[in-house]
């Protein structure tokens, strides 16, 4: 049906009400359980899971019902502790985030400050493209190989081809299996017209897109997965944000832990910075991301009165910027979605389903496996990557997955 809208601009709509019962009727048919304790138990929940989603998603498109708060957390299947969890997490953060915001704007060498590439140039794009492609490679080829020694899901980097793109957005392409780095992204020039790499750029970008999404993509097809297991959908989109967040951030211990990997790449004298770096620029980055979600949180949130009352208005201001960091955000956000919302008083569903990404199911099964006494190291994380790896998991669906593997 996806296919068919892409290409003419419409649905079957008495096919999708066809499907829509369909779906309902084999969702019924499955027996609800909260605590799954086999595989089977498990694989059956979740596929319920992912029935009573794509039922709600093509229901929405057939109705002109509103999308509340409550269907798009469903649809979504986002989960309700980890919404609950965002504004603690900010208010214990707000002052480490400050503090990495500083660090860095007073050891930033501004005269020398890094220029975009005009990759629209002819001549800058072949050089450019030349110059990341070798570049690519080299730490594509020892990241791997570091990955390899540490895990044995390591191993199927090899059936992926790392290349440069023209586009600014770095992705893995699952039909080529092709991690594609943006040039944009990890190539800039100096006044001096010389080509340089983001270091910090180049080994976050193999953390989140090749240890992360291609890894996640590749072993989930290699693997004898119920088909519905091997495709993503918008339910399990959070879990797959997780996963590759997660391994964005342990590539930069695995090679903190390698000072020949560092050697190899030729940024051992620089590497202290580096990591220094993309651990201030993460927390930075992660309350950013955190304050937006919250925010998203605040503007839906019905209780605090009509939408286009000036004392609700207000109150949204003042919710958000106790967390803000820029106290210009929270009057701009919400003033610039004060149309945002339905003649019910509903979010918009296309900003709402942005909460998606806020589900951090990794946490929380990594405490599943420390319940068993396995660590991430050595033979302990093979056994946690394996798991993690595999499938393409709703976030509740994840967690369970983790406990019944650790039990296992």
């Amino acid at each position: 049906m996806n296919k068919f809208s892409s290409r003419y601009n419409t649905y079957p709509y008495q096919e999708v009400r066809k499907v829509v019962g369909e779906l309902k009727v084999m969702s019924a048919g499955i027996e609800d359980c909260t605590l799954p304790q086999t595989r089977d138990e498990l694989i059956q929940v979740e596929l319920k899971r992912r029935l009573e989603g794509h039922a709600a998603d093509l229901e929405q498109m057939l109705s002109s019902n509103c999308y509340d708060f409550s269907t798009v957390v469903s649809m979504y299947a986002i989960p309700a502790e980890d919404l609950s969890a965002l504004l603690p997490w900010l208010e214990g953060n707000k002052e480490k985030t400050s503090r990495a915001i500083e660090r860095l704007y007073k050891k930033t060498e501004v005269r020398d400050f890094e220029k975009p590439l005009p990759v629209d140039i002819p001549a800058v794009l072949r050089q450019a493209s030349e110059f990341a492609a070798l570049n690519i490679q080299k730490y594509h080829k020892n990241l791997g190989k570091l990955l390899q020694e540490l895990t044995k899901s390591g191993e199927f980097l090899r059936d992926i081809n790392a290349v440069p793109t023209t586009d600014a957005r770095s992705y893995f392409d699952p039909i080529t299996k092709t991690l594609a780095i943006g040039i944009p992204a990890i190539c800039y020039v100096t006044e001096d017209g010389s080509l340089h790499i983001r270091e910090r750029e180049m080994i976050r970008l193999n953390g989140h897109e090749g240890q992360g999404h291609a890894l996640n993509q590749v072993i989930t097809e290699s693997n004898g997965l119920p088909y519905f297991l091997r495709r993503s959908s918008s339910a399990t989109i959070g879990t797959q944000e997780s996963i590759a967040q997660f391994y964005e951030k342990r590539v930069f211990e695995d090679l903190k832990n390698s000072p020949e990997t560092q050697k190899k790449l030729g940024i051992s004298h620089i590497f202290d910075e580096i990591y220094q770096d993309a651990k201030d620029a993460r927390q930075i980055n992660e309350y950013q991301l955190k304050s937006y979600q919250y925010a998203i949180t605040v503007l839906a949130d019905k209780d605090l009165g009509p939408v286009q009352d000036k004392e609700t208005v207000a109150k949204r201001i003042d919710l958000i910027n106790r967390v803000a960091l820029d106290p210009r955000w929270a009057y701009n956000f919400v003033e610039s979605n004060r149309y945002n919302y339905d003649s019910q008083g509903n979010l918009g569903p296309n900003l709402t389903c942005e909460l998606r990404y806020c589900a951090n199911p990794i946490e929380r099964a990594l405490k599943e496996f420390q319940k068993r006494s396995i660590r991430y190291d050595g033979d302990g994380r093979s056994k946690i990557d394996s798991v993690f790896y595999k499938g393409f998991w709703t976030p509740i669906g994840f967690i369970d997955n983790a406990r019944i593997a650790a039990k296992e």
